[in-house]
């Protein structure tokens, strides 16, 4: 790689290989830790667009998101995430979260796929996330970015919103007691939204999740027309994000990224 420019790794493991083989001990790391609108294969890959944004700078990027992790599931990979060594880490976990509190039907299919041990609550969230930060605050120098939860739906007076509205208070106050930034990336999501339009409602449809998918990758459509088609203007499928919110993501993270490129990230 080049020392005086940014690179994308696509996993702790990538990049823990690339440093075997040689790295400059001035560059930095930023590692990106969440779910699928983190790991950016099923939604609008914002971190591409951060490092576009920092391509002249010496920083590696690392991807450690991973699809359909609740908190409780990135709390118990930590060990690949320290093993980095990062400058800076960004935290966006929580959609699943509160999506698996939507039916019994949900809740049972993330406790099967997610090895949850019980039922997960805004308690549970709160737990988890509080050992996410205590772990890397811990156990790394690193600066810590909590990002807010996107809207699930469009539909801001929904039950789910109010749902995420009361997680994402959970989240910013665990990140403001321990003097992390918190990214407050809903407003900008929200004014992406024309006022008084009346969206489709969220219904917990996997479907909706798997043709966004397949017309992204098998028919190229872009995110944003993928949102247009299905009724929407920030998500594609009531849960991943287009590319205009994306950016929003992009350009609040890039703040914090030129924070620490500037030597106030520690």
């Amino acid at each position: 790689m080049a020392p005086d420019a940014a690179v994308v790794h696509r996993s702790p493991a990538a990049f823990l290989r690339s440093r075997r083989t040689g790295r400059a001990d001035s560059r930095r790391t930023v590692v990106f830790v969440g779910d699928s609108i983190t790991r950016g294969v099923v939604s609008s890959n914002w971190i591409e667009a951060v490092a576009r944004r920092h391509g002249h700078r010496p920083i590696d990027f690392v991807n450690a998101g991973v699809n359909g992790d609740l908190a409780f599931n990135v709390a118990a990979r930590l060990d690949e995430v320290v093993e980095c060594r990062p400058d800076a880490v960004t935290l966006l976990i929580g959609t699943n979260d509160v999506q698996a509190t939507y039916s019994e039907r949900m809740e049972r299919m993330f406790r099967r796929q997610n090895g949850l041990r019980s039922p997960p609550t805004l308690a549970s969230y709160r737990s988890a996330v509080s050992e996410i930060l205590e772990i890397v605050h811990r156990r790394t120098s690193a600066r810590i970015a909590v990002i807010e939860i996107p809207m699930i739906g469009e539909d801001l007076g929904s039950p789910m919103n109010e749902k995420v509205d009361a997680y994402n208070v959970v989240l910013r106050a665990l990140a403001e007691e321990r003097g992390d930034d918190v990214l407050p990336i809903r407003a900008g999501l929200e004014r992406l939204l024309t006022s008084g339009r009346t969206p489709p409602p969220y219904t917990a449809d996997i479907s909706l999740i798997v043709k966004a998918s397949l017309a992204h990758g098998i028919l190229r459509r872009s995110w944003n027309d993928i949102s247009s088609r299905n009724g929407l203007e920030v998500l594609t499928d009531q849960v991943h994000l287009n590319d205009r919110a994306g950016a929003v993501i992009a350009k609040a993270v890039s703040v914090f990224v030129e924070r620490l490129s500037q030597g106030h990230g520690q």
